[in-house]
């Protein structure tokens, strides 16, 4: 109904050694990692083959914007749904349409981690934070 599929969870913590051991104890594999400096975090993300994909986001050197939320919730979290769409806005359209609340949390940016494709990232009223990726990223960046 709203044209995107499912693409990963992602997961805020304050140090990622204790996520990485996590994943990799339930065969996760590695994916690519990066520090994004539009948004200040580092990158890495972790595959299953039958498992949803997780990308795990810590704090780099500099305030990003994770920061509080980890504070409030005790260092670790996941806080974002992922999805791809061929057409970002026509998805938003599509969702308010549906009588569901949708509020962009920033403007859209090319994302490292996705091959430079645009994400954006939505707060849906009593659903969560939504991120949405312009495109489909290649499998395994």
């Amino acid at each position: 109904e709203f044209g995107m599929q499912f693409h990963h969870l992602g997961w805020a913590v304050k140090r990622p050694d204790e996520a990485f051991h996590y994943l990799k104890s339930l065969c996760y594999t590695e994916g690519a990692m990066h520090f994004d400096p539009l948004q200040q975090v580092n990158l890495a993300m972790r595959y299953h083959p039958e498992m949803p994909a997780a990308e795990v986001i810590w704090p780099g050197d500099g305030p990003s914007p994770i920061d509080s939320m980890l504070k409030r919730n005790g260092g670790a979290m996941i806080y974002h749904l992922c999805y791809t769409s061929g057409d970002v806005e026509a998805s938003i359209n599509a969702i308010d349409a549906a009588g569901l609340e949708i509020m962009p949390l920033g403007n859209a940016k090319p994302a490292i981690l996705f091959g430079g494709l645009e994400v954006s990232f939505y707060s849906i009223t009593n659903v969560g934070i939504v991120e949405l990726i312009q495109g489909e990223p290649a499998p395994f960046m």
